[in-house]
């Protein structure tokens, strides 16, 4: 079992296909980690200096502004101002409006940015989990595979674990290096990470490993089931695209929507929120219930994804099993 995990695992480091996916996987997020470090950059003595003069320069040749400044002074409890002396930095031209940047925030990247680069690298992981399997369909090799290894099962299992193996490989490595590479951009920023928020960039970077590897693992075995590569893709697609709404318009509560679950599943749990019942309408005290507020935990989360993995690889090992192999 061993050495038929080493050959499918030199098969797929030579699939050209997954060789340009799994390069993806480290260029996109060092992209990401690039133009988000461009685009909180701190700002420098030479911008400053320009944007004080842009303000001088709206100071001096807008009159407007000295003539508002000067019925703020007169009467500053009218314009907000606690002080004649704040009329001039509260009504005039302002230094942020020229200088805007916002500053490196670790704690925004791990609610926003991080699950985005997660998703990313399940969806790109997703995909060479399917080319792998279906260029097998495609060029008609899976018949000559079997007859040098006739254990339809362990074929499927040497193979499904290639994909696991380099998936949980590739998506640990550049999901550690993003963060230690964002860790470090904030240190010599100057910016102090509080030790809980880098036990939670730990846990979600954990839990990402674990999305991204299944995921690869569901694409795999999809197209197993299939024997196309097209028609899990559609699946794919279709389901991220359009699966929410069509499940919305069956009315189907947010519970049970993907991305609901994906989002909890990453985020360490995510609240959403439903009509509230009529009888809420004449209740004296107000109820979680009445307020509409749900959770989805993680737990209930993996109980969901899991369970599409689970009928998934079921299904397409019961499949490979029985069906004829062209």
């Amino acid at each position: 079992m061993i050495r038929l995990l080493g050959v499918e695992l030199t098969r797929l480091r030579w699939r050209r296909a997954a060789l340009v996916l799994l390069g993806a996987c480290v260029l996109l997020p060092t992209v990401i980690f690039a133009v988000t470090a461009w685009n909180t950059r701190p700002v420098s003595s030479a911008e400053l200096r320009h944007a004080q003069q842009q303000v001088q320069q709206m100071r001096t040749s807008d009159p407007s502004f000295a003539r508002e400044i000067e019925r703020c002074q007169k009467r500053p409890e009218r314009f907000g101002a606690s002080s004649p002396d704040q009329c001039e930095t509260q009504l005039g031209p302002q230094i942020e409006w020229f200088v805007s940047r916002s500053a490196l925030d670790v704690r925004d990247l791990s609610r926003g940015l991080g699950p985005t680069v997660i998703v990313l690298l399940a969806g790109l992981l997703m995909l060479v989990g399917t080319t792998f399997a279906g260029a097998d369909w495609n060029s008609g090799s899976m018949s000559n595979q079997l007859l040098f290894q006739p254990r339809r099962l362990r074929v499927w299992t040497a193979k499904a674990g290639a994909v696991v193996i380099v998936s949980a490989v590739t998506s640990a490595v550049v999901l550690a290096a993003f963060w230690a590479a964002i860790l470090a951009l904030a240190s010599s920023r100057g910016i102090d990470v509080p030790a809980h928020l880098t036990s939670y960039i730990r846990g979600q970077g954990l839990r990402g490993v674990g999305l991204s590897t299944a995921g690869a693992l569901g694409a795999f075995a999809l197209t197993m089931f299939f024997r196309s590569t097209v028609a899990t893709l559609g699946i794919l697609f279709g389901t991220a695209l359009v699966g929410s709404l069509v499940l919305a318009a069956l009315g189907v509560g947010e519970r049970w929507f993907p991305h609901v679950n994906v989002g909890a599943w990453l985020l360490d749990g995510v609240r959403y929120y439903v009509t509230p019942p009529v009888s809420c309408r004449s209740a004296t005290r107000m109820t979680a219930e009445c307020q509409g507020v749900r959770w989805v935990s993680k737990g209930d989360a993996a109980a969901y994804l899991g369970a599409f993995l689970a009928l998934a690889v079921g299904l397409s090992t019961l499949s490979f099993r029985r069906r004829d192999v062209p």
